[in-house]
């Protein structure tokens, strides 16, 4: 499957500008949010690439979806670790690891992906994708891709959801089942200690108290008494909660 890439809405076409320039200052505006009024900023969201990425829907010979929300949402753009005033339209697109961009929505299609690099960063539906290192094994070398934080201190807890493309399978006999090219779901979680490159995160119980170091016994009491669901967003982010409180 081909991945288009195009800079966005809120994006700089020199990329060298996006990580040597100091930090606009805010203008008129509250603390930690970015106004329009300076000169830079003006600049980084003015300059837009007005193409075409690709359609919402698959062909019709691939069952599922790149998405699992594929409605555009009121969204808020983080530069440098600055809101941008400004409101965007964005969805992730889970099959290419590309959050896209849209003028309301309505929209269906996509025209524009917002750039992908480690100064940027998005809250789409409350939920904060930030561009990540990561290994999807603890042997791995990393590879870069779009992290949900759920959880941000010195044990952090992050979430991927991705589409993974299954290519058809035709039956080779009357006993086999033929399968259609399809996206299916693929749901992790990673940890970080102490800002350290994320890993894959096996959730159970032993696993988590492993991690836990010297505060294992607590983090075993913890889970017990609070009858914590390990299988789940909510009963992680009380365990990193619980740990960090430590």
């Amino acid at each position: 499957m081909r991945k288009i890439f195009f800079i966005s809405f809120f994006t700089i076409v020199n990329f060298s500008f996006l990580f040597s320039q100091a930090l606009p200052s805010a203008s008129n505006g509250p603390a930690g949010v970015f106004d329009r009024t300076d000169s830079r900023l003006m600049n980084a969201m003015t300059d837009l690439t007005n193409r075409k990425a690709r359609k919402a829907e698959t062909p019709k010979d691939v069952k599922g979806s790149y998405y699992f929300n594929k409605n555009f949402q009121s969204s808020t753009v983080i530069y440098f670790g600055e809101e941008l005033k400004e409101k965007a339209y964005l969805r992730y697109n889970a099959a290419n690891d590309e959050i896209e961009m849209g003028k309301s929505v309505s929209q269906v299609d996509a025209e524009e992906i917002l750039l992908k690099s480690a100064k940027v960063n998005a809250i789409i539906d409350n939920e904060e994708y930030r561009l990540l290192p990561h290994r999807l094994k603890e042997s791995n070398y990393p590879t870069i891709g779009y992290l949900i934080v759920i959880v941000d201190g010195n044990y952090s807890l992050y979430l991927k959801r991705k589409k993974m493309y299954m290519k058809a399978v035709e039956a080779r006999t009357s006993l086999d089942r033929s399968f259609p090219a399809r996206f299916v779901d693929d749901i992790n979680y990673y940890y970080s200690l102490n800002g350290e490159t994320p890993l894959p995160l096996k959730t159970s119980k032993s696993n988590l108290i492993k991690i836990s170091g010297e505060n294992g016994p607590k983090v075993r009491s913890f889970i017990k008494d609070n009858d914590v669901k390990l299988k789940t967003s909510e009963g992680l982010k009380k365990i990193f909660d619980y740990i960090n409180s430590l």
